[in-house]
């Protein structure tokens, strides 16, 4: 690797191991036609794809649909994906560049044992995710509890353009230091920007509403989202529990976003 390079990979190390910051930002990692191309793809697959209510972790698992929420509201629509699936050459092509800068920077941080140990335990996939426009959000919340001798890292890249396909859901983020910050009015971070942060860190998702010129809504991708994997009698009774026919609330996404007059 260059000395420049390298240089680049020690000042951002830096900036998330800095208590005050956590974070790194790629400005326009990837082209409008890259993301447009990704999301496309997520869409089509998000009015067909298998629904499960819960998530699984295993190396066999299918990509698949989750409505998901915090609450008995319907917030958003995630499709889980997962490395070991076969995609596209250009979904690929995303997902290699997305996971690049993340596992370089990891990989100078496996000397230490207690950190490697609990990287290899930990199973990457990706979530798409849909805001519903009206009530798509997320509280503030953690995606790691406890903590690891360095950071796991995770990144999320905007798949969608404030204000033209939606207004509103602002990413915060809260350092260990400091004052909350926002990702679209302190950081910065636009569509087809990749931001890589400490995922134990806690962040929220304000309120989602409609675009000013588009009813797009607002799509993202958590790129290196990670979860122990399951065993394979919690794997089956999960899917069985939660997937239709009997999971008693279930309907195909597609049916349910038409019922709550959600473009898709």
């Amino acid at each position: 690797m260059e000395t420049s390079a390298l240089s680049d990979r020690a000042r951002q190390a830096a900036d998330l191991l800095n208590p005050a910051k956590g974070y790194v930002l790629v400005r326009s990692c990837f082209t409008d036609a890259e993301i447009d191309g990704y999301r496309d793809e997520c869409q089509a697959f998000l009015e067909t794809g298998p629904v499960c209510h819960s998530r699984i972790n295993t190396d066999t698992i299918h990509d698949y649909v989750c409505p998901r929420s915090h609450d008995e509201v319907v917030r958003t629509i995630r499709i889980y994906q997962y490395l070991h699936n076969p995609h596209s050459a250009s979904t690929k092509a995303f997902f290699k560049k997305a996971f690049a800068l993340r596992n370089e920077i990891e990989q100078t941080w496996m000397h230490d044992a207690a950190y490697a140990a609990e990287r290899l335990r930990q199973q990457d996939y990706l979530i798409v995710t849909k805001y519903i426009e009206g009530t798509g959000c997320l509280p503030r919340h953690p995606d790691q509890l406890g903590t690891t001798p360095f950071p796991l890292l995770q990144s999320l890249v905007l798949l969608s353009s404030t204000p033209e396909d939606y207004t509103g859901g602002d990413f915060t983020l809260y350092p260990r230091v400091g004052a909350p910050l926002s990702l679209a009015h302190d950081i910065g971070a636009q569509k087809g920007d990749l931001f890589l942060f400490d995922k134990s860190l806690e962040h929220s998702v304000e309120l989602t509403r409609r675009g000013t010129t588009t009813n797009r809504g607002r799509w993202s991708v958590l790129v290196g989202a990670r979860a122990p994997r399951d065993s394979r009698a919690r794997a089956f009774t999960k899917r069985l529990l939660y997937s239709p026919p009997l999971y008693p609330y279930s309907l195909p996404v597609a049916k349910l976003m038409r019922a709550m007059k959600v473009p898709m």
